[in-house]
Protein backbone atom coordinates (compact mmCIF):
# COMPACT_ATOMS: atom_id res chain seq x y z
CA UNK A 1 0.00 0.00 0.00
CA UNK A 2 1.49 3.29 -0.73
CA UNK A 3 2.12 6.50 1.67
CA UNK A 4 1.28 9.04 -0.40
CA UNK A 5 -1.54 10.01 -3.34
CA UNK A 6 1.07 10.68 -5.71
CA UNK A 7 2.93 6.98 -4.69
CA UNK A 8 -0.17 5.19 -5.10
CA UNK A 9 -0.95 6.98 -8.46
CA UNK A 10 2.48 6.03 -9.75
CA UNK A 11 1.29 2.28 -8.85
CA UNK A 12 -2.15 2.91 -10.55
CA UNK A 13 -0.22 4.26 -13.75
CA UNK A 14 2.11 1.30 -13.49
CA UNK A 15 -0.37 -1.16 -13.92
CA UNK A 16 -2.68 0.37 -16.53
CA UNK A 17 0.71 0.28 -18.39
CA UNK A 18 1.72 -3.77 -17.67
CA UNK A 19 -2.09 -3.79 -19.32
CA UNK A 20 -1.55 -2.14 -22.02
CA UNK A 21 1.73 -3.83 -23.07
CA UNK A 22 -0.41 -7.10 -22.96
CA UNK A 23 -2.25 -6.05 -24.99
CA UNK A 24 -1.77 -8.83 -28.36
CA UNK A 25 -2.00 -7.30 -31.45
CA UNK A 26 -5.56 -8.75 -32.39
CA UNK A 27 -7.35 -7.70 -29.63
CA UNK A 28 -6.69 -3.57 -30.44
CA UNK A 29 -10.22 -3.60 -32.13
CA UNK A 30 -11.86 -5.68 -29.47
CA UNK A 31 -15.02 -3.94 -27.51
CA UNK A 32 -14.35 -2.39 -23.72
CA UNK A 33 -17.21 -1.63 -21.42
CA UNK A 34 -16.43 1.79 -22.14
CA UNK A 35 -19.17 1.87 -25.10
CA UNK A 36 -18.56 3.06 -28.18
CA UNK A 37 -14.46 2.51 -27.90
CA UNK A 38 -12.49 -0.58 -28.85
CA UNK A 39 -8.93 -1.56 -27.12
CA UNK A 40 -6.87 1.29 -29.16
CA UNK A 41 -9.60 4.25 -28.74
CA UNK A 42 -9.62 3.62 -24.99
CA UNK A 43 -5.51 3.83 -24.47
CA UNK A 44 -5.43 6.91 -27.03
CA UNK A 45 -8.39 8.67 -24.64
CA UNK A 46 -5.81 7.57 -21.48
CA UNK A 47 -2.80 9.17 -23.44
CA UNK A 48 -4.78 12.59 -24.52
CA UNK A 49 -5.78 12.75 -21.13
CA UNK A 50 -2.16 12.01 -19.36
CA UNK A 51 -1.31 14.98 -21.92
CA UNK A 52 -3.63 16.86 -21.42
CA UNK A 53 -3.26 17.06 -17.50
CA UNK A 54 0.65 16.91 -17.59
CA UNK A 55 0.22 20.09 -19.66
CA UNK A 56 -2.16 21.62 -17.28
CA UNK A 57 0.33 20.54 -14.18
CA UNK A 58 2.95 22.64 -16.11
CA UNK A 59 4.73 19.56 -18.06
CA UNK A 60 6.62 19.74 -21.56
CA UNK A 61 5.66 16.69 -23.03
CA UNK A 62 8.61 14.45 -23.60
CA UNK A 63 6.57 12.37 -26.51
CA UNK A 64 5.33 13.99 -29.89
CA UNK A 65 1.75 13.60 -31.30
CA UNK A 66 0.31 10.35 -32.19
CA UNK A 67 -0.67 9.75 -35.72
CA UNK A 68 -4.37 9.30 -36.53
CA UNK A 69 -3.50 5.39 -36.23
CA UNK A 70 -0.44 4.75 -34.49
CA UNK A 71 1.45 1.75 -34.38
CA UNK A 72 0.65 -0.70 -31.42
CA UNK A 73 4.13 -0.84 -30.34
CA UNK A 74 4.37 2.94 -30.74
CA UNK A 75 1.29 3.49 -28.95
CA UNK A 76 2.37 1.34 -25.99
CA UNK A 77 5.55 3.64 -25.42
CA UNK A 78 3.54 6.78 -25.66
CA UNK A 79 1.57 5.18 -23.16
CA UNK A 80 4.76 4.55 -20.73
CA UNK A 81 6.24 7.63 -21.68
CA UNK A 82 3.43 10.45 -21.31
CA UNK A 83 2.45 8.22 -17.66
CA UNK A 84 6.23 8.99 -16.28
CA UNK A 85 5.96 12.35 -17.33
CA UNK A 86 2.41 12.82 -15.59
CA UNK A 87 3.37 11.16 -12.73
CA UNK A 88 6.82 13.46 -12.82
CA UNK A 89 4.42 16.72 -13.44
CA UNK A 90 2.13 15.66 -10.28
CA UNK A 91 5.66 14.87 -8.16
CA UNK A 92 6.93 18.37 -8.78
CA UNK A 93 7.21 20.88 -6.13
CA UNK A 94 4.07 22.53 -5.41
CA UNK A 95 2.05 20.84 -7.79
CA UNK A 96 -0.73 19.30 -5.66
CA UNK A 97 -1.43 22.66 -4.32
CA UNK A 98 -1.25 25.34 -7.46
CA UNK A 99 -4.56 25.50 -9.10
CA UNK A 100 -4.74 23.99 -12.39
CA UNK A 101 -7.35 23.87 -15.56
CA UNK A 102 -8.95 20.31 -15.85
CA UNK A 103 -11.60 19.47 -17.85
CA UNK A 104 -14.36 19.83 -15.06
CA UNK A 105 -12.60 23.36 -14.62
CA UNK A 106 -10.24 24.94 -12.30
CA UNK A 107 -9.44 22.59 -9.57
CA UNK A 108 -6.20 21.95 -7.25
CA UNK A 109 -3.28 20.12 -8.40
CA UNK A 110 -4.10 17.28 -5.16
CA UNK A 111 -8.15 17.05 -7.07
CA UNK A 112 -6.06 16.69 -10.60
CA UNK A 113 -4.04 13.79 -9.26
CA UNK A 114 -8.00 12.28 -7.62
CA UNK A 115 -9.40 12.74 -11.07
CA UNK A 116 -7.01 11.13 -12.91
CA UNK A 117 -6.60 8.44 -10.44
CA UNK A 118 -10.22 7.70 -11.16
CA UNK A 119 -9.59 7.87 -14.82
CA UNK A 120 -6.95 5.13 -14.94
CA UNK A 121 -8.50 2.96 -12.36
CA UNK A 122 -11.68 2.49 -14.40
CA UNK A 123 -10.34 2.76 -17.60
CA UNK A 124 -7.49 0.06 -16.26
CA UNK A 125 -10.76 -2.13 -15.27
CA UNK A 126 -12.28 -1.47 -18.92
CA UNK A 127 -9.04 -2.46 -20.51
CA UNK A 128 -8.27 -5.73 -18.55
CA UNK A 129 -12.14 -7.27 -18.96
CA UNK A 130 -11.55 -6.63 -22.75
CA UNK A 131 -8.14 -8.17 -23.24
CA UNK A 132 -8.86 -10.70 -20.63
CA UNK A 133 -6.65 -10.09 -18.20
CA UNK A 134 -7.41 -9.13 -14.63
CA UNK A 135 -6.56 -5.66 -13.66
CA UNK A 136 -4.37 -6.09 -9.73
CA UNK A 137 -4.84 -2.70 -8.39
CA UNK A 138 -4.82 -1.86 -4.53
CA UNK A 139 -7.93 -2.09 -2.91
CA UNK A 140 -7.10 1.02 -0.32
CA UNK A 141 -6.35 3.17 -3.15
CA UNK A 142 -9.42 2.16 -4.72
CA UNK A 143 -11.96 2.44 -1.39
CA UNK A 144 -9.87 6.05 -1.05
CA UNK A 145 -11.05 6.90 -4.66
CA UNK A 146 -14.59 5.54 -4.46
CA UNK A 147 -14.95 8.13 -1.14
CA UNK A 148 -13.45 10.74 -3.27
CA UNK A 149 -15.72 10.13 -6.14
CA UNK A 150 -19.11 10.05 -3.94
CA UNK A 151 -18.33 13.78 -3.16
CA UNK A 152 -17.59 14.88 -6.94
CA UNK A 153 -20.21 13.13 -8.69
CA UNK A 154 -22.79 15.63 -7.05
CA UNK A 155 -21.06 18.38 -8.15
CA UNK A 156 -20.54 17.30 -12.36
CA UNK A 157 -23.01 17.72 -14.54
CA UNK A 158 -25.02 14.90 -15.77
CA UNK A 159 -27.08 13.94 -19.22
CA UNK A 160 -25.79 14.07 -22.94
CA UNK A 161 -21.83 15.08 -22.40
CA UNK A 162 -21.54 14.47 -18.91
CA UNK A 163 -18.27 12.65 -17.91
CA UNK A 164 -19.79 9.86 -16.59
CA UNK A 165 -22.92 8.14 -17.37
CA UNK A 166 -25.72 7.54 -13.92
CA UNK A 167 -24.44 4.94 -11.28
CA UNK A 168 -25.18 1.72 -11.46
CA UNK A 169 -26.32 -1.12 -8.67
CA UNK A 170 -23.82 -3.07 -7.58
CA UNK A 171 -23.94 -5.20 -4.21
CA UNK A 172 -22.33 -3.88 -1.42
CA UNK A 173 -19.78 -6.61 -1.15
CA UNK A 174 -18.97 -6.74 -4.78
CA UNK A 175 -14.81 -6.17 -5.25
CA UNK A 176 -13.48 -2.44 -4.71
CA UNK A 177 -12.91 -2.19 -8.19
CA UNK A 178 -16.49 -3.10 -9.09
CA UNK A 179 -18.28 -0.74 -6.96
CA UNK A 180 -15.89 2.30 -8.33
CA UNK A 181 -17.00 0.98 -11.99
CA UNK A 182 -20.46 1.15 -11.33
CA UNK A 183 -20.63 4.27 -9.55
CA UNK A 184 -18.97 5.91 -12.24
CA UNK A 185 -21.71 4.21 -14.94
CA UNK A 186 -20.18 1.15 -15.67
CA UNK A 187 -22.97 -2.24 -15.47
CA UNK A 188 -20.19 -4.59 -13.72
CA UNK A 189 -22.82 -7.03 -14.76
CA UNK A 190 -21.47 -7.73 -18.16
Amino acid sequence: MSTTPVAAFAEVMDTVAHLVEAVDEERWSAPTPCTGWNVQQLVDHLVAGQHTFAVAMGAEPPWPALDADPAPEALKETFRTSAAALVAAFEGPGALERTVRAPIGEVPGAVALRLQTIEHLVHGRDLAQAIGQKALFDDATVEREIEFARGLIPQLPSGPGAPFAPSRPVPENAPALDRLAALLGRDITK
